[in-house]
């Protein structure tokens, strides 16, 4: 024991382990909800509980085998992923739409996936390597910090126009704070951060439906209340009716009638109407033990010897997954307008568990070589 306090190398694989377990911990949590909200049913189907299932068994498998990969491996083929991601994100436009917006691939035989999901990754691999290799260009705003700033916009850019704004709103997010963290010139930072206030706007009111979302959330107008704030007031509703003990596993009522696809964007609602406070808290708690974990291996990686770029891909991965669960309760809750946004690992979505286990998998990885 005192030898794993003693060795300076331990500390990053030790905080990598723990997320991985905790991770999976979310993950065998989410599948137990997805079952109560899908399976236990009036009309139960078991297609999200498999489908899950399987998207976590892939997703475990390709974190172990990302796992035993090096650092400089990433580095290498950031490029590469960048140029594969944009692909994709231009491809899901020859795809049917579904819910009005193209963003799936439909894949013969595994059903779909969604791009967006590896853009998040991708734009913090794009971020460490530039940050590694550029650092000093990129603190003085040199050329090299336009160049990144214009290769995240394209990403963001590719997804706006699906439409979609809330993993662009995260991408930024986590963006402008590794360039803040990372002792970015504030000069700079405001800049950019005028220019996707900017285009972030421009997008917001290209679609009238999302100045209605944003009306709909004022208690007094009844205009929206059928359409646009119905899934957040049955949401409200919802986590009232669980008070502070909940009315127990499996015996929710607003996954039946009231609150369509629970299982993805409102399962907060669900474990709060079941679990109750308890259960909300016991979520808020594990995901504010994630970010524990992982700034602490950023801050550990951060005063290695070699773990400068290590340290912003473990900065850039628990920020993105951090984020996103805030706003997912936020939305859940009230406190942020309607935005179809999930959990990450509890809430249903193969692209999603994928993505994120191969996220772990890296952090593990440059916990075990940079060092």
């Amino acid at each position: 024991m005192m030898k794993l306090y003693t060795n300076p190398h331990s500390k990053p694989k030790l905080f990598s382990n723990s997320l991985f377990f905790l991770s999976l911990f979310l993950s065998v949590f989410g599948c137990i909800m997805i079952y109560s909200a899908t399976v236990c049913k009036s009309y139960p189907n078991y297609i999200f509980l498999k489908k899950q299932i399987i998207a976590i068994f892939i997703g475990l498998i390709i974190c172990i085998l990302t796992s035993h990969l090096t650092s400089q491996f990433f580095k290498k083929i950031t490029s590469f992923l960048f140029i594969i991601t944009v692909i994709l994100l231009i491809s899901v436009f020859f795809f049917k739409k579904a819910n009005y917006a193209n963003r799936w691939i439909v894949l013969p035989f595994l059903g779909s996936f969604q791009p967006s999901e590896l853009a998040k990754l991708v734009s913090v691999l794009i971020t460490a390597k530039f940050l590694d290799l550029y650092r000093s260009k990129i603190i003085s705003g040199k050329k090299e910090f336009w160049i990144l700033f214009f290769l995240i916009s394209v990403i963001c850019g590719l997804i706006i126009i699906q439409p979609d704004l809330g993993f662009p709103l995260i991408i930024f997010s986590v963006f402008l704070i590794t360039l803040f963290i990372y002792s970015v010139k504030l000069t700079h930072i405001f800049k950019v951060s005028l220019l996707i206030i900017l285009a972030l706007t421009l997008a917001f009111f290209s679609k009238p439906y999302r100045v209605k979302r944003v009306f709909s959330m004022n208690a007094n107008t009844h205009k929206y209340q059928k359409n646009e704030a119905y899934q957040i007031n049955q949401s409200i509703l919802g986590l009232a009716r669980g008070g502070f003990y909940g009315c127990g596993l499996t015996k929710g009522i607003f996954k039946e009638f009231y609150i369509p696809e629970l299982h993805t964007d409102f399962m907060f609602s669900l474990i709060g109407e079941e679990l109750g406070f308890l259960g909300t808290f016991l979520v808020v708690l594990l995901y504010g033990i994630f970010a524990f974990l992982g700034f602490s291996l950023f801050y550990s990686l951060y005063n290695s010897h070699r773990g400068f770029y290590g340290s912003v891909i473990a900065l850039g991965v628990t920020l993105t997954i951090i984020i996103q669960a805030y706003l997912s309760i936020a939305v859940t809750t009230k406190l942020f307008f309607p935005k179809g946004i999930g959990l990450p690992f509890l809430s249903y979505g193969g692209s999603s568990i994928i993505t994120n286990f191969l996220s772990i998998g890296i952090l593990i990885s440059i916990s075990n070589t940079e060092k």
